[in-house]
Order: structure tokens, then sequence, then C-alpha cells
């Protein structure tokens, strides 16, 4: 695999070191602000986004004109638009607020835990958020999704956050569902940000294959994982979720 990677900080070294690794290759790393030529579109088979909100929309955009696959992972911004491009493209474009296969696990499992207590109003939902002081965003877009999926299942009603920004903890999410004697809590730590990395590739060798005609979903490659092996690269719809 042949990828660019938009967006040389902390989380593109990381993809960087793990593509290393992989024996896969990094035809060029892109700062911000910096023009994308045919060049890249012949040498690369993916682009890794992960800059800031603000560049974000205008990075993915130029390079799903340039007709390149994506994989996007800065939170803060709509994308929206940029899935509304792709379809038209036909270019894939994989968004996701987090690459943690911890995470995503944990988003099904409180869906589960909230549609089961949803007849019962005592069990009171919430989510705490810690990430490192030098996050943006707060809440996180993984706080988001959370709350929204536990929402879903309790007629959209309002899921409350608490966000901290301090120290160095690439990421950490509980989801606690408060009841008059006992709560259940769901939490995910992450250790460093390798996992987030990890996660992302292995998405973008799944989209390689797959080649979907538009954008889909960190739940698409989930799903595409559950599969048989020979209906694995079979391109999905595009599906809510992280």
């Amino acid at each position: 695999m042949r990828a660019l990677i938009v967006g040389p900080g902390k989380m593109g070294k990381a993809i960087a070191s793990i593509l290393a690794l992989k024996g896969h290759a990094v035809v060029r790393e892109i700062d911000v602000g910096e023009t994308l030529t045919e060049a890249d579109r012949a040498a690369a088979d993916v682009a890794f986004e992960f800059t800031e909100p603000a560049a974000a929309e205008g990075s993915v955009t130029a390079l799903l004109l340039l007709g390149i696959p994506v994989v996007s992972g800065t939170t803060g911004w709509d994308p929206s638009a940029a899935r509304r491009l792709a379809l038209a493209k036909r270019v894939a474009f994989l968004h996701s607020a987090n690459f943690s296969l911890g995470i995503a696990a944990a988003r099904r499992a409180a869906s589960v835990v909230s549609r089961l207590l949803a007849p019962f109003p005592a069990y009171e939902p919430g989510i705490v958020e810690r990430h490192h002081s030098a996050k943006k965003d707060a809440p996180s877009g993984t706080a988001k999704l959370l709350a929204a999926e536990v929402a879903a299942q309790r007629g959209g009603a309002t899921v409350p956050i608490v966000s901290l920004r301090h120290g160095g903890q690439p990421g950490e999410h509980a989801i606690i569902f408060e009841g008059p004697d006992e709560a259940i809590e769901i939490i995910h730590r992450a250790r460093s940000r390798a996992l987030f990395a990890a996660g992302a590739i292995a998405a973008a060798e799944w989209l390689v294959l797959a080649r979907p005609p538009g954008p889909v979903s960190f739940d698409d490659f989930l799903d595409a994982a559950l599969m048989p092996q020979g209906e694995r690269n079979a391109p999905q719809g595009e599906r809510k979720g992280p």
C-alpha cells in the first residue's frame, strides 16, 4: 500500500512508523497548506488526513477532487460536504472520530445497555471524557458519538458530557448509567496514539482492497471483518458510527 500522510504531526508520525513496520510505503508527507499534484494521485493508493479542524475540509476536498481515497481522523469539523463530494466523485472516503477497535466495541456495548435500561428512567446516563491539554475540541468527537448512540436508545433524550483537558492522557471515555442503588460503567482508556494509528491503517488496507465508490464508515470496516473471507472485500453502504 502506498500512502500520503497529510498532517505530519503526532498522529502522522505514528501512522508512518506503523506503515513502515507493516511493509507499506509513505510516498509523501504533506503539511497543511502544501499543494497536491497529479503526481500524488499517480503515486498513492490512499491518503491519511490527520490535521486540524480548520484545515480538514480543504485538505479532504483537495484529495477527493484528485480521486485519492481518504482516511480522515480529524475531529471538530463537519464532514457532510466531503461525504457528498465523495459520493458524487465515487471516491472512497472514511471519516471517523476514533479508530480504536476498543471504542467501537464499547459503543456497541453502550447501545445494548442503554436499550435494556431505557424502560427504567431511574438509570440516568452520562459520559465523562478526558484528553491531553493540547486537544482543541471539547467534548471530543468520540464522546459525542457515544452520547448519540446512548440517546438513540432512549428516544433522543440528551446525554450529559463532562470534558477534562489536562496532562498527557491520549484519551479516556466512561459511559455511566447511574441507578438508585447501582451503577453500570463502560470505560475505555487509550494508552498511546499507536492504537488509533493501527486502527486507521487497518481500515485503509480494507479501503484499498474493497474500493467502495463513495463514503463509508468505520462500522462498515468492522462489519466487513466479521464477514466470511470470500465476502470481506465487497463494498458496503455508508452507516453511522465511529
